[in-house]
């Protein structure tokens, strides 16, 4: 479950090339375990995230960017990763995940993604933008179910 929310994680261009460095590395090695475990993705996820072109946004410590293309399949796995020029990322994404360092290594380091991602996207320190009307409408009702979920501790 930690490699899916990592995925959505996401998350411009090196300033600072050992920080950034090291995030991306750390988020490349997730990517690959999530891929392994692709199968426990939650059906409800798939929609929103499988076959997508996504730019991962993390605003790091040092003041750059990191930003990231995420491409995945139907079958949810994570086909691209690789950094990109966060002016000038040389595509439209279909979702926009913005977040910054420290909300990353918080989740790469959780014992619950879920829980951790919940309160992160909740607290707006985890912004998900689409492009399309389907997809915001996706991301809205799949956010007001997570939210259900999460009160009636079932997430």
């Amino acid at each position: 479950m930690n490699k899916i929310i990592l995925t959505l994680l996401v998350i411009a261009t090196l300033f600072s090339v050992p920080a950034s460095a090291d995030l991306f590395d750390d988020l490349d090695l997730a990517v690959n375990d999530y891929n392994l475990n692709v199968d426990s993705v939650p059906a409800s996820v798939r929609y929103v995230i499988g076959d997508e072109e996504m730019l991962l946004l993390i605003d790091m410590n040092d003041t750059s960017k990191l930003a990231i293309k995420a491409v995945t399949n139907v079958d949810m796995e994570v086909t691209t990763f690789e950094e990109v020029n966060a002016a000038d990322p040389g595509f439209e994404p279909a979702l926009t995940i913005t977040t910054n360092e420290a909300v990353v290594r918080e989740l790469l380091e959780s014992d619950d993604v879920v829980t951790d991602f919940n309160d992160a996207y909740y607290s707006d320190e985890i912004k998900i933008v689409a492009a399309s009307t389907m997809d915001k409408i996706i991301i809205s009702v799949g956010g007001a179910f997570l939210k259900l979920l999460s009160t009636a501790g079932l997430v």
